[in-house]
């Protein structure tokens, strides 16, 4: 086990992670940087950029309750602005930029570039009778990938990607990780 898998072993139960990061801008791929749950459809803790919509990126809490007869997607999401760049134009995810999740007992923070954008608490997270605020243990897991299908999934991520018009290698650049316990 390497120092850097045992530091998040330790870290599992609420904890700060800064990623700074850019990506391609190509309509139907989604990058994210999240927390997850080992368990299946346990709790999740996420930041999405969608290659269809570079000015913006998303947040979303997924902790689904023993009650939920469905999947919860999009209820406990919101969608930011991605700040100006250094030359006055609308910022994009192309841009690196810190994106943050701070998470305790108490509430979820996320910030882009030192500034919180976003906060959550378990109160605000009630939802047909049952709080809906991550408890379980979560993992850091970055992706990058192609939400051409389903065609729900499709629509959301402005997809499916045209790959006729895709000439390069799609990317997303991952600059640092910053994991504070």
């Amino acid at each position: 086990m390497s120092l850097v898998e045992s530091r998040l072993k330790i870290c599992t139960s609420y904890g700060r992670v800064t990623w700074v990061l850019s990506t391609d801008a190509v309509p139907g791929v989604i990058t994210a940087a999240i927390f997850i749950a080992d368990k299946f459809l346990g709790d999740e803790i996420d930041l999405e950029f969608l290659g269809s919509d570079p000015t913006h990126w998303q947040t979303n809490v997924f902790a689904p309750a023993p009650e939920d007869t469905t999947p919860l997607y999009g209820v406990l999401s919101s969608i930011e602005d991605i700040p100006q760049s250094r030359n006055d134009r609308r910022g994009t995810i192309t841009e690196p930029h810190a994106y943050t999740i701070d998470w305790n007992a108490d509430r979820i923070i996320w910030s882009i570039d030192g500034q919180p954008v976003r906060q959550l608490t378990p109160e605000q997270t009630g939802i047909n009778g049952a709080l809906h605020y991550p408890k379980d243990p979560m993992r850091i897991q970055l992706g990058i990938w192609d939400a051409s299908t389903p065609i729900g999934t499709a629509e959301w991520a402005g997809g499916p990607i045209n790959w006729q018009k895709v000439t390069k290698r799609i990317t997303a650049t991952i600059h640092s990780i910053t994991v504070e316990c």
